[in-house]
């Protein structure tokens, strides 16, 4: 028979897993605004749409030369761990054409570079976008950026052409 603290521990697990599989499986998270500014975004890439600017340092924030500040947002990030996906917590996330720079609850500032992903995998239908750097800390992020950061790291990652063809975009093109 395994001790208590292990039953205890166990229990916990699972009540964790629930909660993430009710939190992934919960009802589409990307409202009209959403989809719309992801639209929007779409045709900006794709030079149909004149940009929108936003100024960084009115968020506090330094990029690098020549980078482009895109939209910023609001989005869950939970991190994957050991197998287990964390709390989730409320983070800001500019989103650059370079990477995603997310400002955590501790206001301290993450860059996440489209350049050093290895996996990203989008599910708008479950509002989530999953970023996998291959340092074995997987990212999810879900909540009202979910459809910015699809389309921007579709246009980084497989191309402006793949805004059209991308199989994880068929969503925002109904």
């Amino acid at each position: 028979m395994p001790p208590r603290d292990s039953v205890a521990m166990d229990s916990k697990v699972r009540e964790r897993r629930v909660r993430l599989r009710k939190h992934i499986d919960a009802p589409p998270a990307i409202g009209p605004a959403e989809a719309g500014d992801a639209r929007a975004l779409a045709l900006e890439l794709a030079g149909l749409q004149s940009e929108r600017p936003i100024d960084p340092m009115s968020l506090g924030v330094v990029l690098e030369p020549g980078e482009v500040l895109w939209r910023a947002s609001m989005s869950w990030l939970r991190v994957r761990i050991d197998g287990l996906w964390s709390e989730a917590s409320w983070s800001q996330v500019l989103i650059t054409e370079r990477r995603l720079l997310v400002r955590l609850a501790s206001n301290d500032l993450v860059s996440l570079w489209w350049g050093s992903m290895v996996g990203f995998e989008v599910d708008l239908h479950a509002g989530h976008v999953v970023l996998d750097f291959g340092d074995g800390r997987t990212r999810l992020l879900s909540g009202p950026a979910v459809a910015v950061v699809a389309v921007a790291g579709v246009a980084q990652l497989y191309g402006i052409p793949a805004l059209v063809t991308h199989p994880s975009l068929a969503p925002l093109r109904a």
